[in-house]
């Protein structure tokens, strides 16, 4: 089994309409409301792997209610921390015309300190039952900075591997604890590495800093380029299929799910890192997060380059 942690719940709501435009009424083309939030995401990923993904995190309300029944309805097991408060929504509108897409994420309601220790004290209590933990995502308000940090000190003490894909303070603190790997974006390495956001530096020095300072491997997501990944001084650039994508809403947790699957699976570093950029570009072509068609990954999975550098 496989622990998501997907501590910002939300219900992540994608509105399809044509040439969107501000002060304006549209007419969607489709609305789907599916169980959200990056940690839900991978976990969704990892299902159609046919691996056992098991979320976690906090929700409340209906909102939190719509967010279990949906991951359950999907076949994907639980084990929350039920709040008093209202999980948040996410709203993001694809313009199939202008192929823009228009985000509007809720904060999330702030964690009282006794819910961030009941999750805490669980993840302690379980985390001898999975093999991998992936964190992903923000943290709401409330939770301590350092808690991806706490969780992977935990998970690192039962020989557990750990997949960190987070931002700003709790991708930083994360880092410090030395997860198996760390999978930030391009303007997320440039704030690890206490980099101008405008600044131009090479992509795979980015890495290897990462990789060396935080003593970690690292997966450097750049979008429709591919990746670059690092592990100590050795480079790997992975060059991703071309595709007509529908939306890439999602396909960074796809990555993050094709990478912790092809470590389970025994796959050498190289084989992972083609299973991450396979998956992340296979779900550019559905819209909805964290989905895919293991048929697409299949036939992408032959077309992803590697290269050493």
């Amino acid at each position: 089994m496989i622990l998501c942690l997907n501590l910002n719940a939300a219900i992540d709501k994608t509105i399809v309409v044509s040439s969107f435009e501000i002060d304006k009424i549209h007419r969607p083309e489709s609305v789907i409301a599916l169980a959200g939030g990056k940690g839900c995401n991978v976990a969704r990923a990892l299902k159609t792997f046919r691996e056992i993904p098991v979320v976690s995190g906090w929700v409340g309300g209906f909102a939190g209610q719509f967010i279990e029944t949906e991951l359950h309805q999907e076949g994907i097991q639980t084990d929350f921390v039920h709040t008093d408060f209202e999980s948040r929504t996410c709203t993001s509108i694809l313009d199939r015309k202008k192929q823009t897409m228009t985000e509007i994420y809720e904060m999330g309601e702030l964690v009282p300190a006794e819910k961030v220790e009941e999750l805490r004290t669980r993840i302690r209590a379980i985390i001898g039952n999975y093999r991998a933990v992936t964190l992903s995502g923000s943290l709401p308000p409330g939770v301590p900075i350092d808690f991806y940090a706490s969780v992977i000190e935990i998970a690192n003490e039962a020989n557990v591997l750990t997949f960190l894909d987070s931002s700003g303070d709790a991708l930083r603190k994360g880092a410090v604890a030395a997860p198996f790997f760390a999978k930030p974006n391009e303007a997320e390495a440039k704030s690890l590495l206490g980099v101008e956001p405008k600044s131009s530096i090479d992509f795979a020095q980015m890495a290897v800093e990462i990789s060396t300072r935080y003593k970690t491997n690292v997966l450097l997501s750049m979008g429709v380029r591919g990746a670059i990944a690092a592990r100590g001084q050795e480079v790997f650039v992975i060059k991703s299929p071309t595709v007509e994508a529908k939306s890439a809403v999602g396909s960074g947790d796809c990555m993050l799910a094709g990478l912790t699957y092809g470590f389970l699976q025994g796959l050498s570093f190289q084989q992972a890192l083609i299973y991450a950029v396979a998956a992340g570009t296979a779900n550019t072509l559905m819209i909805g997060a964290g989905q895919f068609k293991i048929d697409d990954f299949e036939r992408l999975r032959g077309q992803v380059r590697i290269l050493r550098r």
